[in-house]
C-alpha cells in the first residue's frame, strides 16, 4: 500500500516540499543594482567603480548603514589632510593615501544604498558636505606642511587662498542651482557631454578639461598623492594659490553664460523638482 493511501485513512497530508530558496545574485546582477550607468557620469569614476563593489556587497550584507559610511569617509578623508601637516615622509605619504581610500568609500555609501533600498536626500546632504569640507581642508593642510618645511608664512597664504578659491569654486553649481531653480544649471549639462571620445576634443578643450577636473576630488587627491611622493607640497600649494582662482572665475563666467541663456525660459516646476530629489 502507498504511503500516499495510508496518510489520507489515518486523516494526515503529505507533507508539502519546503519552498525553494531562490538564488542569490551574481557579481554582475550587484553591479547592475548598485552601479548604474547614470550614477557614473565621469570617466574617472571607471577607476574606482571595479574595485568599490568589493566592500560595498559586504557591507550591504551586515546591515551597515549609508550614512554611517559617508561620516566614515568623512572622517577619513579629513584625518588624511591632517596627516600631510607631519613632518614624516611616510606619514604624510599615509595622508595622502587615506585621501583616495575615502573618495573609494565616497562611492561605497551610494551602492549600499541602492543594494539595500536605503536612499535618502539627508545621505547627499552629507555626501555634499563632505565634499565640501575636504577639499577645503587639503590645501589648508598643504600649506600648513610647506611652511613646516620651508618656515616661510607666504605658503600659509598660499595655502589659504587656494583653500577658499577651491571652496567657492566648488559651491558655484549649487549657487546656480539656487538662483535658478534648475538642476541643468549646474552639472546636467557636464554630464550630458562627459561620454564624449578623446579624439573628438580639440586639443585647448581637453587641457581645458584636464585643469577643470584637477579641482574635482579624485584630481586634487591624485595631485596631492604625488606632491607627498614626491615631497613637493609647497610646489603644489603653490599651484593652487595661482590656479584656484582662476578655475573658480572660469567656472563663475561658464556658470552665468548658462543663467543667462535659462532667463528666456519657462520658470521650472519646484513641486515635482523636489520630489525627485537625490540620494
Amino acid at each position: 500500500m502507498s504511503s500516499g493511501l495510508a496518510n489520507e485513512r489515518s486523516g494526515e497530508t503529505p507533507s508539502e516540499a519546503p519552498p525553494a530558496t531562490p538564488a542569490p545574485l551574481t557579481l554582475e546582477e550587484l553591479r547592475r543594482i548598485a552601479q548604474p550607468p547614470e550614477y557614473s557620469p565621469s570617466r574617472v569614476d571607471h577607476l574606482y567603480r571595479p574595485f568599490s563593489i568589493y566592500l560595498s556587497i559586504p557591507l550591504a550584507r551586515r546591515g551597515a548603514t549609508p550614512n554611517g559610511i559617508t561620516v566614515g569617509w568623512i572622517l577619513i578623508g579629513l584625518c588624511g589632510a591632517v596627516c600631510l601637516v607631519s613632518s614624516l615622509w611616510i606619514v604624510r605619504i599615509a595622508g595622502a593615501l587615506l585621501l583616495e581610500f575615502s573618495y573609494l568609500l565616497d562611492f561605497v555609501d551610494g551602492e549600499v544604498a541602492r543594494l539595500n533600498k536605503r536612499s535618502s536626500t539627508v545621505g547627499t546632504f552629507l555626501d555634499l558636505m563632505g565634499h565640501g569640507l575636504i577639499k577645503t581642508a587639503l590645501p589648508l593642510a598643504a600649506g600648513a606642511s610647506a611652511f613646516m618645511q620651508t618656515g616661510s608664512h607666504f605658503m600659509l597664504l598660499a595655502g589659504a587662498v587656494g583653500a577658499v578659491t577651491i571652496g567657492v569654486g566648488d559651491a558655484l553649481r549649487f549657487h546656480a542651482a539656487c538662483a535658478s531653480g534648475r538642476l541643468g544649471a549646474a552639472d546636467l549639462d557636464r554630464v550630458a557631454h562627459a561620454h564624449r571620445s578623446l579624439r573628438e576634443l580639440p586639443l585647448a578643450r581637453l587641457a581645458g578639461n584636464l585643469f577643470e577636473h584637477g579641482f574635482e576630488s579624485p584630481g586634487l587627491f591624485g595631485l596631492a598623492l604625488l606632491a607627498a611622493l614626491s615631497d613637493r607640497l609647497a610646489l603644489l600649494t603653490i599651484y593652487w594659490m595661482i590656479a584656484g582662482p582662476i578655475w573658480m572665475c572660469l567656472r563663475a563666467i561658464d556658470y552665468s553664460r548658462r543663467l543667462r541663456v535659462l532667463d528666456g525660459m519657462p520658470a521650472p516646476d519646484r513641486t515635482s523638482a523636489s520630489a525627485a530629489a537625490p540620494e
